[in-house]
């Protein structure tokens, strides 16, 4: 049966974008993702990887940055996690998720992700991290006094960039329990 091949809509290749299925910028260029589209719609130029990079994500995370802008306005209390992490490359990042209600459901963003989720090549302490988090915060123009509790590591830079930012502190739950169980382990008896 032949294919029936039909224009598609902006709405259509927007809804059917590469970036939203995760999969890296070459499969943009691949001879065989190039042929798959060119059968489906002959029409149709996917768009190129340097498109993609320069013009597309960009243009997307700043209108998604500033729906979450929006969202956040009338939230009247968040929660926060922060986590600093080192990649195989030995590059420093730092992450931001706040966690809300609204319409009786708990919804999450990682807001670093839009701006902030890159290598931070200072040293991290604990005043470092208190003007990282805070730049996120401001960017996304969430004043500290709604933050309820932020959680975090037990990571000394967190606990004195907390102390600076003035927000309440909950440990991570399972950062101390596996704290706790590498102690364990140490023990000769249990090891």
């Amino acid at each position: 049966m032949p294919l029936v091949q039909a224009r598609m809509t902006k709405e259509r290749v927007n809804e059917c974008h590469l970036v939203k299925c995760l999969h890296p910028f070459a499969t943009l260029e691949s001879k065989g993702f190039r042929e798959m589209s060119k059968a489906l719609n002959p029409k149709h130029t996917p768009p190129s990887r340097s498109y993609l990079s320069d013009t597309f994500i960009p243009t997307w995370c700043g209108v998604e940055k500033a729906n979450v802008i929006t969202e956040l306005k009338d939230v009247p209390n968040l929660a926060i996690t922060s986590d600093g992490w080192t990649s195989l490359c030995q590059d420093h990042y730092l992450t931001v998720t706040v966690y809300y209600t609204s319409q009786g459901s708990v919804k999450q963003k990682v807001i670093s992700l839009f701006v902030h989720t890159r290598a931070v090549y200072k040293s991290q302490t604990g005043e470092v991290v208190a003007e990282e988090i805070s730049d996120i915060l401001e960017e996304f123009e969430i004043e500290p006094s709604k933050i309820v509790p932020v959680t975090v590591d037990n990571a000394g830079d967190m606990d004195v960039a907390i102390k600076r930012l003035h927000i309440l502190k909950i440990g991570c739950f399972a950062h101390t329990l596996n704290l706790a169980a590498q102690k364990i382990y140490k023990i000769t008896s249990i090891d």
